[in-house]
């Protein structure tokens, strides 16, 4: 009689998969037309055409507004999971167990014999967050089979911010209007996740104001997780792959990690623990500049980033009160 075979016990995901309602074709069509439209809209308010801002703002509703997009936006995530990506990151390099307290401020043991090392939480901020799944990771709760004490999981501290917040726990807030939490760089976020976030703001000086806001709200030694769809990259005459790392690079970062999907370009960025940025007045002109690089019908995405001297040194950083 042949032997039975035992089957592997397969772990439960990080985070459990969304309801899917749209499909990817129709996400697709909402999410582009959505953008086509906004950008159009923030063009004609700077124009001052009246008629040309009530007539996009109603194709706008008729879609479905900001709602139907967001929604698309959640089946995309399901797709190309940035949840999943960044936890996954975290766990292979030690981040999703908090982070080590600084040397100085290590406690000795009650035996003085040997010293413990704690550690805190890690604090992530989501911007543009559309859905929950990293803040139920950061929830997830343990039971000991000894003992049935709770613990987290994870010892992580999440806060997710959105313009148009979806749910509860989600924050509405603009994160290019939002304080920093600290004047002291030590003090700031250790992780930040944005993910299809660049590609939703409307103008290049905002995208490059955004860039800016991610370097500035991490300490030292921090990561950032940036997702884009690869169109932006790809098929815009004002920057390509090169461009934008070496723009990712000028402001400060370090580039770990990059890959892609068919339709998404995902990096893992770094902020080194010694700041190592150019000063502004040495910088080449044409990062503060709009300019083509390449020309071709096939170039139609108009997706380009701006850097202005206030953005790249961080002048219009507003903090916390303590």
């Amino acid at each position: 009689m042949k032997a039975k075979t035992k089957r592997k016990r397969q772990d439960a995901p990080l985070v459990p998969p969304p309801q899917i309602q749209l499909s990817r074709k129709k996400a697709r069509r909402v999410t582009t037309l959505f953008h086509k439209l906004t950008r159009a809209l923030d063009a004609a308010v700077e124009d001052g055409d009246e008629s040309q801002v009530n007539r996009l703002q109603n194709e706008i509703s008729s879609m479905g507004g900001r709602t139907e997009y967001q929604k698309a936006s959640q089946v995309s995530t399901f797709y190309h999971s940035t949840s999943k990506w960044v936890l996954g990151y975290l766990s292979r390099n030690g981040w999703l167990y908090g982070r080590m307290v600084p040397s100085k401020e290590v406690i000795e043991a009650p035996d003085k014999a040997t010293k413990k090392q704690p550690r805190r939480l890690t604090r992530l901020l989501e911007v543009g967050a559309i859905n929950t799944e990293l803040l139920d990771a950061s929830q997830k709760i343990i039971t000991n089979p000894d003992t049935e004490v709770k613990t987290q999981k994870y010892r992580l501290d999440v806060r997710a911010v959105d313009l148009h917040a979806m749910d509860d726990r989600i924050q509405e807030v603009d994160f290019l209007t939002m304080n920093v939490p600290q004047r002291e760089v030590n003090e700031r976020y250790d992780v930040l996740v944005c993910s299809m976030v660049l590609n939703c703001v409307t103008t290049a000086e905002r995208r490059g104001e955004m860039v800016c806001r991610l370097y500035h709200f991490l300490r030292p030694s921090g990561l950032c997780f940036v997702t884009i769809p690869r169109t932006c990259l790809n098929l815009s005459p004002y920057i390509n792959q090169d461009r934008f790392l070496a723009l990712l690079r000028l402001v400060g970062f370090e580039i770990l990690e990059r890959k892609e999907s068919p339709k998404v370009a995902f990096f893992v960025c770094g902020k080194p623990a010694q700041e190592q940025r150019i000063p502004w007045k040495e910088l080449d002109s044409k990062w503060a500049m709009v300019k083509p690089l390449r020309q071709g019908k096939k170039f139609r995405n108009d997706f380009a980033i701006a850097l202005t001297q206030e953005s790249y040194e961080g002048r219009s950083l507003t903090f916390e009160a303590r």
